[in-house]
Formats: C-alpha cells, sequence, structure tokens
C-alpha cells in the first residue's frame, strides 16, 4: 500500500505533540504506562480490496484497529509482527515487509489511554496457492512487546462484505503483507445535538450546521451521509436529499446535483426521472431578476397535473417555513428566495413515470419532487445518496450503475489510495479519507 506519505506526516505531527506533551507531564508522572501486553488489547483488521499501490496491482489493503480494553493506559510502539492465518488459524507463507520508511528511532510512542485506539496499516499481495486455502483469513499479531493477538478480517465501512483474498498477480513470485507502524487512532466526534445515529454521522461545521437549521433541517436536507470533507476544492457535507458547500466567500450553499456535471441520469432504482431539458432551461429569465424567476418557476410547477394534486409550487413555497428562516423575527417576503436556494428552477416538465402512473416527477437543479398517488403526497427524493452510492460502489442500483460507469466520481472511494481517491486524474482536489467513515 501506498500511504507512506500519509504515514510520515502522522508521524511528525504525533511527534510534535508527544514531545510538547511528554515536557508538560514530566514532572507529574511518577510511573509511566508500561507497555501494551496482549492481554490489554483487542484487535480488528479492517480491509478492503485496492489498486493503490506503487505496482498499481490489487491488493487486500487497511488498517488493523487495537483497542484498550484493561482498566489501565498502556503503550505501543514501532511495528507488530504480522502473519496470515487462513480459517483453520493455520500460518500462511507470507513474508511480513517492514514498509515504513520512517526510523525507529524516531517513530513516537503510542500512549493507549483505557478505550482509545491505535492503528497499523497493512498491504497484503499476491495470493497464489492452489488450492486456496480455507477462509476467512485473518491475522496473528505478535507485539513487540508481549503477547498474540488475533485480529479477523472485516470490512471498511461503508462497504458491506469483507473481501477474500489478493489476487495472484506474480505466479512466480511470493505472498508479502507490508506493515506499518503503530499510530494513534483520531479520537471519535461528540454525540451530541448534531449528530445523528440513523446514519451515524455529525454535522461538524458550524456554517453547515446553522445553514442546515436554517434552511428546514431533517425535512429539506434529510440526514446527513457523510463528514465534512474536500470534493472538488471545496469543503462539502452529504445529506441524504442535498450537498452543502462551503463556497469562496465562507458561506454555505447548495449543489446543483441534478446539473450535467453530477448527476445527469435518468435511471435511479428503476424509477424513470425526466431528463436534463436544456432548451426548456434556456426559456427562463436572467437568474439576476428574482421576481421574473420566481414567476417562471409559479408557471413551470404546477399544482395540478393531468387532473392529479401534484402540489409542486405549493410544496416549492412550503420548504422553508418563516419561523426557522427567522426564529428572531424578519422579512417573509425573502422566503420565497430561500426556497428558490434550496430547490433551483424546473429542469424539466412534470413527467410520468411510464413504469408507475401513480408518480409523477418534476426535475430542478437541486432536486426532484415526486407525486406519489398512493399517499396522495409530495416530497423530494433522496438525490445525494445516489452521488454517494456512485463514489463508493455500495448500494449502487443495477440500473444507475450502468448508466454511471463513465462518471469521473464511479467508485473512486479507495481506503487504501492516497486521499482514498483511486484516480486523482479524474477527481482532482478531493480527499475523501473516511468521508464515508461513520463517527
Amino acid at each position: 500500500m501506498d500511504t507512506r506519505r500519509i504515514i510520515t506526516a502522522l508521524l511528525t505531527f504525533f511527534l510534535v505533540v508527544a514531545s510538547g506533551s511528554a515536557m508538560v507531564g514530566a514532572a507529574f508522572a511518577e510511573n509511566p504506562p508500561s507497555a501494551c501486553v496482549a492481554t490489554d488489547l483487542s484487535a480488528v483488521a479492517q480491509v478492503v480490496l485496492t489498486n493503490a499501490n506503487a505496482a498499481h496491482r490489487e491488493v487486500l489493503g487497511g488498517e488493523i484497529v487495537y483497542s484498550n480494553t484493561s482498566s489501565q493506559a498502556c503503550t505501543l510502539q514501532w511495528i507488530p509482527a504480522v502473519q496470515v492465518v487462513d480459517g483453520n488459524g493455520a500460518a500462511l507463507p507470507v513474508t511480513e515487509n517492514y514498509a515504513s520508511s520512517v526510523p525507529q528511532s524516531a517513530v513516537a510512542t503510542v500512549t493507549l489511554q483505557p478505550g482509545a485506539r491505535a492503528l497499523t496499516f497493512i498491504s497484503w499481495s499476491n495470493l497464489c496457492l492452489q488450492p486456496a486455502p480455507p477462509g476467512p483469513y485473518g491475522l496473528k499479531i505478535k507485539l513487540p512487546n508481549d503477547g498474540t493477538l488475533s485480529a479477523p478480517f472485516s470490512t471498511v465501512p461503508p462497504f458491506a462484505a469483507v473481501p477474500p483474498g489478493p489476487p495472484c498477480t506474480t505466479s512466480t513470485a511470493g505472498s508479502t503483507i507490508d506493515v506499518e507502524p503503530f499510530v494513534p487512532q483520531p479520537p471519535s466526534v461528540p454525540h451530541d445535538a448534531r449528530y445523528f445515529p440513523q446514519t451515524g454521522f455529525r454535522i461538524d461545521n458550524d456554517t453547515i450546521w446553522d445553514y442546515f437549521n436554517r434552511r428546514g433541517g431533517i425535512t429539506t436536507f434529510g440526514y446527513p451521509v457523510s463528514r465534512t470533507f474536500l470534493f472538488q476544492g471545496f469543503q462539502v457535507q452529504f445529506f441524504q436529499r442535498r450537498i452543502v458547500q462551503i463556497g469562496p466567500n465562507g458561506q454555505a450553499r447548495l449543489l446543483n446535483v441534478l446539473d450535467p456535471g453530477l448527476l445527469p441520469y435518468t435511471s435511479f432504482n428503476f424509477a424513470t426521472f425526466p431528463a436534463f431539458g436544456a432548451s426548456f432551461v434556456a426559456t427562463a429569465p436572467n437568474p439576476t431578476d428574482a421576481p421574473s424567476v420566481l414567476a417562471w418557476v409559479k408557471a413551470h410547477a404546477p399544482d395540478s397535473f393531468n387532473g392529479k394534486p401534484v402540489n409542486f409550487y405549493q410544496t416549492f413555497q412550503n420548504t422553508v417555513p418563516f419561523s426557522v428562516a427567522f426564529p428572531n423575527g424578519g422579512n417573509s417576503s425573502l422566503l420565497a428566495g430561500l426556497d428558490l436556494e434550496v430547490w433551483g428552477v424546473p429542469t424539466s416538465q412534470p413527467t410520468v413515470d411510464p413504469n408507475n402512473h401513480n408518480f409523477v416527477y418534476l426535475r430542478f437543479q437541486r432536486g426532484i419532487m415526486m407525486y406519489d398517488a398512493g399517499c396522495n403526497c409530495t416530497q423530494g427524493i433522496l438525490l445525494a445518496d445516489y452521488l454517494k452510492s456512485i463514489i463508493t460502489g455500495q448500494n449502487l442500483p443495477p440500473d444507475l450503475n450502468q448508466e454511471a460507469q463513465n462518471s469521473p466520481f464511479y467508485k473512486q472511494y479507495d481506503p487504501g489510495a492516497p486521499r482514498w481517491v483511486r484516480d486523482t486524474s479524474r477527481l482532482p482536489n478531493t480527499d475523501l479519507t473516511n468521508a464515508f467513515t461513520q463517527e
């Protein structure tokens, strides 16, 4: 795994922190923590198939996560001895490489308080044994000081399945596993009012949190489905329905998720949505003429269509309640502009789903409204979730998978790649590290 730059940066940071804290704590620590032993820890190996290594071969990459399950602090340093075992616990002929370019003398000691975690990054390649050893595979880990731990293979969230062993790429070469030094795992985020257990994510950015609350909260956005991360040069957070971006002026704004650059598709989980109508959109007034734009929206977002009470304009008009946008009072005439900010303008005519005539859709720049005759209700589709599925390859409906294969976002989420981006030439200025890892 090509993680040396990441590890080096992390280690440099932790060296500075460790040296500073050591000076402060020296006067108080009468009994420094002893080295961790096997009975202090539990371990699991979170892995995923990736080709983001120096040789561009598919390997099984990820991290071993160590948890201090004891009631006392203990320390870890340097690199553990790691052995791959099959489903019967038998050792496989896999050679361990100490992959770090950092000398042992420069590696900071990791102190684990009770309940804290540490990581070692691993990369296992070229399993050519025939017949294949029985699974599931796992690791036996010999600590530098004492004892042996078992670490079963687990998946890296949000991936659903534990991958098999790495494919055979060079039949004349042996199987190897690269192992990096111990590093601390960042502390978990607080599970407070900003944390949503429904999806396992927190709105940590103050500007996004304020915007979320003043534009309708869960009703408008759905739940958060990512952390805050760098996406095409800007900090963003994905929600089920929308994507919030921090603009150059430091203010929150919404991405036009349905414009041609992001989700130009019509088939989502076998629902057929209307396509982006370029000639239709060309008839909209100049965006700087707000009254004309709002009148155009009203003319093209009907409340009745084919005898059905689709309530598209009513839904548009009621997106942001006055009490939410202006909790301390304000100008009610501004509400229509906030509704426009959330939805943008229609980019299609109302369209009946050809496979289910109970559904009528209206495509906007930033969402799709769906009227469902079954409940006689109109609501927004969870569209940003689909872009997340395209990026991760997880929960990706077959029809959308087919449409999106040429997308620059397609299956870019790769925990084994630098910045977790599989191909940075197609997705520059982006850092997906832990973007979709639940908190």
